[in-house]
């Protein structure tokens, strides 16, 4: 065998061994082995679904309805009534989920009432309650809040042992401040107003109504 052969031969046989260790060396990409400048970029994990939940409990004001053309406030209805309890505003349930940074959608369920004895001993009641769709608008993803809503709602009024109620269409703007504890936990304050129109009335059913609330609760925001 001739010295060019065997010089040949060595280097085939060098370069065997060369290039598994140089591919060990070579940084490999995320598209299976392909060079730096060949590699694709790897695809960014998708974002979480961003939603929060709240729920709160309150004290309503200027709570009124009108029957036939003349407008009761609830401290009317209740002139002279034993046992009368504050109006309360419960926020039983306010829930989104986001449609962009800030701006959810979602739904908003709440129910104002009062009620007492009157001089006759029969219990009366009061009470509206609100199924609203609602759109909640962090500015600044945190903190401050706006919300607006439309939907359901009905007024039932109760006087001893006979219970009238009326159903029709209600409005809502509130404006609140979401504070952080901890994580996604919130303290939330909120006042609101809503209005109702139930189309139409009678000695005891409500054409119109509204009720305005301020509301302490806890939100879950992450």
């Amino acid at each position: 065998m001739s010295k060019i052969t065997l010089r040949a031969a060595l280097l085939v046989f060098a370069a065997g061994f060369a290039a598994p260790a140089l591919a060990q060396g070579r940084p490999e990409s995320a598209a299976g082995g392909l060079p730096p400048g060949d590699a694709k970029p790897a695809t960014p994990p998708e974002e979480r679904t961003k939603v929060f939940v709240g729920a709160g409990l309150g004290g309503g004001f200027g709570a009124k309805y009108k029957v036939n053309g003349t407008s009761v406030s609830f401290d009317d209805r209740f002139q002279n009534a034993l046992d009368k309890t504050p109006l309360v505003a419960v926020n039983v349930a306010s829930f989104g989920i986001a449609l962009r940074p800030g701006l959810f959608a979602g739904l908003d369920l709440s129910g104002f009432g009062q009620s007492a004895t009157a001089l006759n001993g029969d219990k009366t009641s009061v009470t509206i309650t609100n199924y609203f769709a609602a759109l909640t608008y962090f500015p600044w993803e945190s903190g401050l809040f706006l919300r607006g809503g439309l939907g359901l709602s009905r007024f039932v009024s109760t006087v001893g042992s006979t219970t009238e109620g009326s159903g029709g269409l209600g409005f809502l703007v509130a404006a609140g401040y979401a504070l952080q504890l901890t994580g996604a936990h919130h303290l939330s304050l909120t006042v609101e107003q809503t209005w109702q129109s139930y189309g139409g009335s009678s000695t005891i059913k409500p054409d119109s109504s509204q009720v305005g609330a301020v509301i302490l609760g806890y939100m879950w925001k992450p």
